[in-house]
């Protein structure tokens, strides 16, 4: 074979590889497209619940949803078990949207919030369908337990609907508790915050649920709307999927208490405000008496006090003191410091922490919790100083508060006198 033959039979064997490839190429290509909605269909048949989307939505640009409260129809027991027919009644807050792993797909385990109430109390019921129940996460049973290392319900609340404050708490499967109030469209949030609820949950062959009574007497709402309409939006951790599910979606790593983005909860009635007076004396007592041989030397001493917490329109709340003692509070964790830096230690003593974010103006970006990013509060007042000189402890002789709501404005003023002591 002549070597011009041989060069261009190389050449049209090449040529014709090449055609080859690229139309096997281009047939792969269909096949995919055919493919993909089918694909697309058993992701979707795969999934728990019951309208799964086949492809993300944008958190921000979704509809934010409504429920319904209804009234109970006669009582309901706190025990876990959502068996009163008021609840199969209710209609349920429900197809929730995954903030993370997968942003804007549905969740993989189905979720159902009720919401009931009465004239004095809100009942909130859940039931946490779960495909893997005996992997369920609960390990603690402490008050304010550290969430994220749990599978949780969790709820927030903007009774006033202004879009920015919010009560929250979050349940885990043991029926621990983590409540709180956060300001500020979630910059800040204040966990030391402790409302009188009560809480039970049940473990299920198919989930476990959850059931809570708020009193309305521990919120505070105005209750001179004809009808009340509140913020709210829920959250489900199942922590084995790294998953957070909310009902109104929100952005990646966003919190349940951003209330820019949460729900709206209507059908409450007009609703009395509670103008409740809770008052809590306290005596201490002390006898000492001297150890050394010889000596019989005798001391007696005593003191009394008073807290007055005195709500004087359900949007604004009165706090006094006289003759304040904090001996009860939960000691400060101890600290090395090697810095030139003073350590700054949270608000504990009860009295100074409702609505303690009143003073705290927030950080200009949003917390992001889940990268431990921290805060950066501008906090212009610390109560922590208050009773303190030179780092000695001052007695406080008396105090009052005035925190709260004043139409479209929020309130707050503080005032205390400390005792004259000897340093």
């Amino acid at each position: 074979m002549p070597l011009e033959g041989y060069s261009e039979l190389i050449v049209s064997s090449l040529r014709f590889k090449t055609d080859w490839l690229r139309h096997a190429m281009l047939g792969m290509g269909i096949l995919g497209m055919v493919t993909l909605p089918v694909s697309a269909q058993v992701v979707e048949e795969e999934g728990s619940q019951d309208s799964l989307a086949s492809v993300p939505i944008d958190p921000e640009a979704a509809p934010r949803p409504t429920l319904r409260a209804l009234r109970a129809v006669g009582s309901i027991t706190i025990d876990g078990r959502l068996d009163e027919s008021s609840w199969a009644n209710a209609a349920p807050a429900t197809d929730f949207v995954q903030s993370t792993p997968r942003t804007g797909m549905a969740a993989t385990e189905r979720t159902e919030v009720r919401v009931l109430f009465d004239d004095n109390t809100l009942y909130i019921g859940a039931m946490m369908y779960d495909s893997e129940p005996d992997r369920i996460v609960a390990q603690r049973m402490t008050q304010d337990f550290y969430s994220p290392n749990e599978d949780i319900i969790g709820m927030s609340l903007d009774t006033f609907l202004d879009r920015r404050n919010a009560y929250y708490l979050m349940i885990n499967p043991n029926g621990a508790i983590r409540d709180g109030q956060a300001y500020d469209n979630s910059r800040t949030s204040n966990v030391e915050w402790e409302g009188i609820m009560r809480v039970e949950t049940e473990r299920l062959d198919d989930g476990w649920s959850a059931e809570l009574a708020i009193p309305f007497s521990t919120l505070r709402f105005d209750p001179s709307k004809e009808r009340q309409e509140w913020g709210i939006n829920f959250v489900r951790r199942v922590r084995r999927k790294v998953e957070d599910s909310m009902w109104a979606p929100v952005a990646r790593r966003t919190r349940v208490h951003r209330m820019a983005e949460a729900g709206r909860l209507i059908g409450l009635p007009r609703l009395e405000g509670s103008r409740n007076i809770t008052v809590k004396p306290f005596m201490l007592s002390e006898r000492a008496r001297g150890t050394l041989p010889g000596v019989a030397e005798q001391r007696s001493e005593g003191d009394v006090g008073l807290d007055i917490k005195w709500g004087l329109t359900p949007g604004l709340t009165a706090d006094l003191t006289w003759q304040t003692d904090f001996s009860q509070v939960e000691a400060d964790q101890e600290q090395v410091n090697l810095t030139r830096f003073p350590l700054f230690f949270p608000e504990k003593r009860e009295f100074f922490i409702e609505s303690s974010g009143t003073y705290a103006f927030g950080d200009l970006s949003e917390r992001n919790y889940r990268l431990g990013a921290s805060p950066r509060d501008f906090t212009l007042f610390h109560s922590r100083r208050i009773g303190l000189l030179g780092g000695q402890p001052v007695p406080i002789s008396a105090g009052g508060r005035l925190t709260g709501r004043a139409g479209g404005f929020e309130v707050g003023a503080l005032n205390m006198q400390t005792s004259s002591t000897d340093l």
